[in-house]
């Protein structure tokens, strides 16, 4: 097995990404804060609580228990922290998407939620790739809401973030968590909802984790498709680059439009070699 390729970035103060590797696993976790914007837990509650998953997932990762075993006992040390958790509203609370690979004797094991994306690689050539389509769905929903009142009170698309209109439709959409969609949290009501899969280590040929940030590049030209990301990958292209160069010149939002200029940008792949 090779070692890892990662690549881990903000241009925010706080990254609310992580990522997170070892012989048995590879990780990759993306935080969003509550939309209140209130933090509880440190200076950014949406780093605190990926750090805190990465950390006890680490810890435990080799226990003889299931994936999700391991992640109810991360939240359950999380939740220890918290003194009135039941009584915050979902939207203040922090959340995270998770794609997760374990190794665990001749198995390769897979858990996901959100839209971090989890991807695999057969060595017959098949490629499989995970994530909730849902929250880009909610997403595309806003987009186009922007859209609209952008052209309705002739202001930049990337303002009408500060209008009433649209901070309530993602008040909404935040309150869809672990109802229509589903993410970790500190209630724990996402895990069982988590997608899991299982495949004999023998028939991998490589695997990635990434976060939403990073898989945009799947909207511009030349990675139209996973396999051309893959091996740009493998290849050491400078993918991460021609990514920030698309949203510099694009920084409007106006040629394809996007919540913000730029999120948080990760991924971990791996080839597992011969």
């Amino acid at each position: 097995m090779n070692k890892p390729k990662y690549y881990c970035f903000s241009d925010k103060k706080y990254n609310e990404d992580a990522y997170s590797f070892s012989s048995s696993h590879i990780m990759v976790l993306d935080g969003a804060t509550g939309l209140s914007k209130k933090n509880y837990m440190s200076e950014d509650d949406a780093m605190w609580f990926v750090q805190m998953l990465k950390k006890e997932i680490e810890m435990h990762i080799k226990d003889p228990f299931s994936l999700s075993k391991i992640i109810d006992n991360a939240i359950t040390e999380i939740q220890n922290l918290y003194s009135d958790i039941d009584s915050m509203d979902s939207i203040d609370l922090p959340n995270a998407c998770i794609s997760l690979f374990r190794f665990k004797e001749d198995k390769l094991e897979y858990f996901g939620l959100g839209d971090s994306v989890g991807i695999i690689q057969m060595k017959d050539g098949s490629i499989e790739s995970f994530e909730d389509k849902k929250i880009d769905e909610l997403d595309q929903s806003v987009i186009q809401h922007m859209i609209s009142l952008s052209k309705e009170k002739q202001i930049p698309f990337l303002q009408t973030r500060e209008e009433i209109e649209i901070k309530e439709h993602l008040i909404r959409n935040r309150k869809l968590s672990n109802q229509y969609y589903y993410i970790l949290d500190p209630s724990k009501k996402g895990i069982s909802h988590a997608l899991i899969k299982e495949w004999n280590l023998k028939d991998i040929d490589r695997i990635c984790c990434m976060s939403d940030g990073f898989s945009q590049i799947l909207m511009y030209p030349g990675y139209s498709d996973i396999k051309q990301i893959l091996d740009a990958i493998e290849t050491n292209e400078p993918i991460e680059k021609q990514l920030y160069q698309y949203q510099e010149m694009d920084a409007d939002c106006i040629l394809y439009p996007r919540l913000k200029k730029r999120d948080d940008t990760t991924y971990i792949y791996l080839n597992f070699g011969l």
